[in-house]
């Protein structure tokens, strides 16, 4: 298409600004119904502009091409193609670009469905226009970017613009949470996740990250094991108090271990109402060599007005040790007291494979989450990358019914720590 220059005073040719695939055209006087007819056949015939369109009343436009005319959005499959994988929302686009105040008298395109397809001025990354070859692309994201496209299974530049708004702290709007809980139905997110003192399996220590994996399958209720606060190795942090705040989650932390300022141990974090009911060291064996001391923290939620028992353990690794301490749990002084009303969860590091000693101990009282969804297979918990054992568990009672399961396989929960999170959907019965 031939360049065409402001119009000098007193003239009265168009104006064309053009760029890429798209161009506008802007007269001295808006023509009237049988003039714009006429001009846009001629730029179709004359000019070989492949596609002209222009505003045509409230959310319309009507098109030309060489095979006719057209409106929109009636005639949205006809100009475009029937198969674009976004059909209607790039007919709404395309609608309120001629609809726009500064589009001009005519918008005049470098594409057509079936004609050559040209971009008016010459420019690096300039393509040609609205079909699915030339709006097809691909995104390279972290697993946990911050990009909302709601209901829709594509991405568009503007769902990147937001994203990277958002991760600077600029975007007003933010990620559409989950609700705390399913309004009515007592649904309860739960998760278990050994942080391994927030050290990947990359060797690279990071608090924030291990909040990211969390953040990820958005829970209501997450214990967590082998988490340090105020200990040298991991700086000094208190890793309980910095997840709790990246999450925005109350917590409640037992420290299995103290030295001097240092301590290391199990922590609950939840978003609904949460009342300590007890902690404790759980017994160990006696021998040449001093074991690990392990324990266990148990917490009282309130869902939709019910106290549902929430106990996180990290069990040793001695055999002789882990019966010990699951039958303290499982005895009178633990989860053996109440009348079995009701609901209890009973999670965490077992260290004990399914058809152990313990894991049986446990199915004799509770059911395994991963057991009772029939619907899929078992997942695997640890080492990091390519788990090789199914060690993290959560147990449920009868009042309890399980709706989903999974184990986090995401770049992050791979790398952040050498266990992955266990996650379960509960719904707690009435």
């Amino acid at each position: 298409m031939r360049d065409v220059r402001p119009p000098q005073a007193g003239r009265n040719e168009p104006v064309v600004a053009a760029m890429g695939p798209v161009g506008h055209v802007y007269m001295d006087q808006p023509p009237d119904d049988d003039e714009r007819q006429r001009l846009a056949e001629a730029l179709i015939e004359q000019a070989k502009v492949p596609m002209v369109s222009v505003a045509a009343g409230p959310d319309q436009a009507r098109v030309w091409t060489k095979e006719g005319q057209f409106v929109l959005p009636q005639d949205a499959s006809r100009v475009f193609a029937p198969d674009h994988p976004f059909l209607e929302e790039l007919t709404r686009d395309f609608i309120r670009l001629c609809q726009h105040p500064n589009a001009g008298d005519f918008v005049l395109w470098g594409w057509s469905r079936n004609g050559p397809i040209y971009t008016f001025p010459l420019e690096n990354g300039s393509h040609a226009g609205p079909g699915p070859e030339e709006t097809h692309a691909f995104a390279l994201l972290p697993d946990d970017a911050p990009v909302d496209t709601g209901m829709k299974r594509y991405l568009r530049p503007l769902d990147l613009r937001s994203a990277a708004l958002r991760h600077m702290g600029r975007y007003r709007y933010p990620l559409p949470s989950a609700p705390e809980i399913a309004s009515g139905r007592g649904v309860l997110r739960v998760m278990t996740y050994n942080v391994h003192s927030c050290v990947g399996i990359d060797g690279k220590l990071s608090p924030h990250r291990i909040a990211r994996v969390i953040a990820r399958y958005r829970p209501d209720v997450v214990a967590l094991q082998e988490v340090d606060v105020g200990r040298l190795r991991t700086r000094q942090a208190d890793q309980a108090q910095l997840i709790g705040a990246c999450l925005k989650m109350n917590y409640h932390f037992y420290p299995t271990i103290r030295i001097a300022e240092e301590r290391y141990g199990d922590c609950i974090l939840c978003r609904l109402p949460m009342r300590l009911v007890k902690t404790g060291v759980l017994p160990t064996v006696s021998g040449r060599r001093r074991l690990e001391p392990r324990g266990a923290l148990w917490v009282a939620l309130e869902l939709d007005g019910r106290a549902i028992q929430f106990v996180n353990t990290h069990l040793g690794l001695n055999a002789r040790e882990k019966l010990r301490q699951i039958r303290t749990l499982l005895g009178e002084d633990w989860l053996g007291t109440g009348s079995g009303s009701d609901p209890v969860i009973l999670c965490g590091d077992f260290n004990a494979l399914p058809l152990s000693s313990v894991w049986k101990l446990c199915s004799q009282r509770f059911r395994d989450v991963q057991i009772d969804l029939s619907n899929r297979s078992p997942r695997r918990t640890w080492f990091g990358h390519y788990p090789i054992a199914r060690i993290d568990h959560i147990f449920v009672n009868s009042q309890v019914e399980v709706v989903s399961v999974d184990v986090g396989d995401d770049y992050l929960s791979r790398l952040a720590s050498d266990h992955r999170p266990l996650f379960a959907e509960l719904r707690v019965k009435q």
